[in-house]
């Protein structure tokens, strides 16, 4: 809008100079007036180019009064062409230096690159020793713990040792006391064989503690009295019979835990000498009737022949086998013998005489005579039936 209200302002202003001039110049013309002792003519033509003059100078004064850009082009061009001369050079300068900055950044970026995957590697790395220190954390961690257990396994057996070799002094010392004690013992005579029953009793089970290591301590003295009486001992405060503690103390745990008597006997781990500590072992076993009284054992069908020559043979077998069902039912047997009875020679001979008058074939039926715990000895009575 300023534009065309300047060009407007122009066009008025050019008009009324020209006519103005234009009216000069005819008037100049009929009067035939002169300027500077010129002819009317030159007169007019030096009027009408002073006006043409006064246009452009006022067209140029409008414009640089009303126009920053034409004032500086009419009076600024050259300090213009200076500043932009410096322009245009400190454009280069800045673009000299966004070049350098760029390739400076181009290396920057280069080294970023190359530091991450730096970085990366050495990440990769730091996690690679992580994993080895846990490993090896966990291979210490299970090192100080076996080290510990071995520690604690040791000490267990520095005090076994310990209480081992108390043990053998208390046996070495018992035995040169026992050696000391015995009075017009034949040497070098077996007082009990191995596996022979010392000493054997009913012991009461699910006692405290203390009842428990006191009927304990009775039965064992009551053994040890048991074991010098056999080997013709005088002196009553010798201790002959040893047990290891260990067994002992096992021993006493399950009189704890057990229920109602269990049935104990002290059987020789070896042949004992005359002079020498009855090294035993302790058997105990929970005490129950294995039989009741009257209760059949065992039935055998029998053919006897016509001269009775398999009647020893057969009633022999037929005692082995109530051995066996009878050991088979609980009944503890001897070591030595391996049998849970015996049966008189009068009853052998009875039912031989039975068994020789029937005949033929038999039926021999054992019965218990009376309630048979696991101590035994099984004790029998026999019957002998002819089958029709």
């Amino acid at each position: 809008m300023f534009g065309l209200t300047l060009i407007l302002v122009l066009a008025i202003m050019g008009g009324a100079i020209a006519f103005i001039g234009d009216k000069l110049g005819s008037k100049i013309g009929k009067k035939r007036l002169s300027i500077f002792g010129l002819r009317p003519y030159h007169t007019s033509v030096l009027m009408t180019v002073i006006t043409g003059i006064l246009i452009a100078a006022a067209t140029l004064g409008v414009l640089a009064v009303t126009s920053k850009d034409v004032k500086t082009a009419l009076f600024g061009m050259e300090k213009l062409k200076t500043e932009l001369i410096a322009l245009n050079k400190d454009k280069l300068t800045a673009q000299q230096e966004l070049a350098d900055k760029n390739k400076l950044i181009a290396s920057l970026d280069s080294q970023i690159k190359e530091t991450t995957a730096s970085l990366a590697d050495m990440q990769k790395e730091r996690d690679a020793i992580n994993n080895q220190l846990l490993d090896l954390q966990a291979r210490y961690a299970q090192a100080d713990t076996d080290l510990a257990a071995t520690k604690a396994e040791v000490e267990s057996l520095e005090a076994s040792r310990e209480k081992l070799n108390k043990e053998i002094k208390e046996l070495e010392d018992a035995t040169a006391h026992l050696r000391a004690g015995l009075i017009a013992i034949r040497e070098g005579e077996v007082v009990f064989r191995a596996g022979e029953v010392l000493y054997s009793g009913i012991l009461d089970a699910g006692l405290s503690e203390e009842e428990n290591t006191k009927q304990m301590d009775t039965f064992l003295a009551a053994a040890n009295q048991a074991v010098l009486a056999r080997m013709e001992v005088k002196t009553k405060d010798v201790q002959a019979l040893w047990l290891p503690n260990t067994m002992v103390q096992e021993a006493e745990k399950v009189l704890a835990s057990s229920q109602g008597t269990l049935y104990v006997r002290i059987c020789a781990a070896g042949n004992i000498i005359s002079g020498e500590m009855a090294v035993s072992r302790l058997e105990m076993v929970p005490n129950k009737i294995v039989y009741e009284d009257g209760q059949k054992i065992l039935a055998e069908n029998i053919t006897v022949a016509s001269d009775g020559r398999n009647i020893n043979s057969s009633l022999m077998y037929f005692l082995s086998e109530i051995n066996k069902s009878a050991v088979a039912a609980g009944v503890m047997p001897d070591p030595l013998t391996g049998k849970v009875g015996n049966i008189d020679a009068a009853s052998m001979i009875d039912v031989s005489t039975k068994m020789r008058e029937l005949g033929g074939n038999i039926t021999l039926t054992a019965y218990a005579k009376q309630d048979i715990n696991v101590a035994g000895p099984v004790l029998l009575r026999l019957e002998v039936r002819r089958n029709e």
